[in-house]
């Protein structure tokens, strides 16, 4: 199996050719060697790394790293076989992992960072790095022998972590969202298949509604990230082509009172009060067949098949891409990537082991045990990937997000977004007066 680690820079050629010469050429190659190790620093130190071409890694030198790892109970589960793998043919490389709660931890790591005491490796969002980047939290990649990977990469994900012309990390997993439903409340109510527009989606939670039996057609989590695609479906942007705020529109409004018609005028959302945890709210309720429809992630797959709804018959859950609004189909993105700390003091094993971990052998690893969205594109070719009933949904709807510019800048922007959308869906405020407010909010803290 071959690893792209490869750094390409001349000396394994130099050292195969020394056994053909003579004793001045072998000592010539061996000062150069000296010479070489000599150079300290994450973009060149003259250690071994691993051969682009050659199916055993060379040798890197005894380190022992600490990862902050973000991921999830399920995920770190899967992460270990890749850990394990790691450890086979990297065995003087030693891992120490360490869970970090993904909402505290960009706080975390740039105070822990400050204070030199910050990881070797850190599992970063999409949305921190540019920030770490800026500060001088995290170290860049020497990409010299890279051009195979980096070309291998979903140009989406390459852009989250190249800035200002430096590779500042290793894309590991995208995120979107996609349409969630249940495939025996379909069948119930004669529908033959998932909506495709944001008119047929709201008449299928209307059928799907049974108030009656405690069943509603559709479950809203109130935060930023899930209101995208109705507001980028209706053709709102957070900014406009100068840069400038635009939460004030007719397009927010729209997105806003189409949900809003949903709960009120068509009592299709569970008449819940959605203040507090409504993501667990929204999981339970589907997973337990109270709720047919939700917008969720790839990384909700295996928790929903747990639930009492399809643990039995896994085929009764459906996933489609995210319904076209009438001017545009749209999901948010989500990307994790694998950074090397400021301060490291390992940096070639560091990014050694970074290039594992994000390698197709071992996102492939990772991937068939968590559902997620690799940023390789080699790994959309596997038969097992690119047809997995799942997955293949959410790989439709990568393939219909637009460049990163029509992304959020940070993401601190959805939680005033989320906080007013609740407010809104419990009656508390009006549209108009939410979006208002919002604006407000987010023209203070931008």
């Amino acid at each position: 199996m071959t690893f792209p680690l490869s750094r390409h820079d001349g000396r394994t050629g130099i050292i195969s050719a020394a056994g053909h010469r003579g004793p001045a050429a072998v000592l010539l190659c061996l000062l150069l060697l000296v010479q070489a190790l000599l150079i300290a620093g994450c973009g060149s130190s003259g250690k071994k790394t691993p051969s682009e071409s050659g199916d055993e890694p060379l040798n890197l030198g005894k380190a022992r790293l600490k990862l902050w790892n973000t991921m999830t109970p399920t995920e770190s589960e899967a992460f270990a076989a890749v850990l394990t793998e790691f450890k086979i043919r990297y065995p003087d490389i030693e891992i120490d992992v360490e869970s970090i709660t993904f909402s505290q931890a960009r706080a975390k790591y740039g105070q822990a960072i400050k204070s030199g005491m910050g990881p070797d490796v850190f599992r970063s969002d999409r949305f921190w790095l540019k920030d770490f980047a800026k500060q001088a939290l995290v170290e860049p990649f020497d990409t010299t022998g890279m051009e195979k990977e980096l070309d291998d990469l979903l140009p989406l994900a390459r852009d989250v972590v190249t800035i200002d012309g430096k590779l500042w990390g290793i894309p590991h997993t995208l995120d979107c969202l996609g349409l969630f439903y249940n495939k025996s409340h379909f069948k119930e109510a004669g529908i033959a298949r998932p909506p495709e527009d944001f008119d047929t989606f709201r008449e299928t939670a209307r059928k799907l509604t049974d108030p009656g039996r405690g069943r509603y057609g559709f479950f809203l989590h109130p935060e930023g990230w899930w209101f995208e695609p109705f507001l980028f479906g209706f053709g709102g942007r957070y900014y406009d082509r100068n840069g400038n705020l635009s939460i004030q529109s007719d397009q927010m409004l729209k997105a806003l009172h189409f949900l809003i018609d949903l709960k009120e005028a068509d009592k299709s959302v569970p008449p819940v009060n959605v203040r507090n945890d409504a993501y667990s709210i929204m999981m339970q309720s589907f997973k337990s067949g109270q709720v047919s429809m939700i917008l969720n992630g790839p990384w909700s797959i295996r928790d929903i098949l747990a639930g009492q709804a399809f643990k039995d018959d896994t085929s009764n859950l459906g996933v489609a891409p995210v319904p076209r609004g009438p001017v545009d189909r749209h999901s948010p993105m989500g990307c994790q990537s694998f950074v090397i700390a400021k301060g490291c003091k390992h940096c070639p094993e560091a990014q050694a082991f970074i290039r594992f971990v994000c390698s197709p052998l071992a996102l492939s690893i990772y991937i068939k045990r968590t559902y997620g969205l690799p940023a390789r594109r080699t790994l959309f070719n596997d038969p097992e990937i690119k047809n997995d009933p799942f997955l293949s949904s959410f790989i439709l709807q990568l393939q219909t997000l637009k460049s990163t510019n029509d992304q959020p800048r940070d993401g601190s922007i959805y939680g005033p977004i989320g906080d007013h959308l609740a407010l809104i869906l419990n009656g508390d405020l009006t549209p108009e007066d939410a979006m208002r407010d919002m604006d407000a909010v987010l023209r203070k803290n931008h």
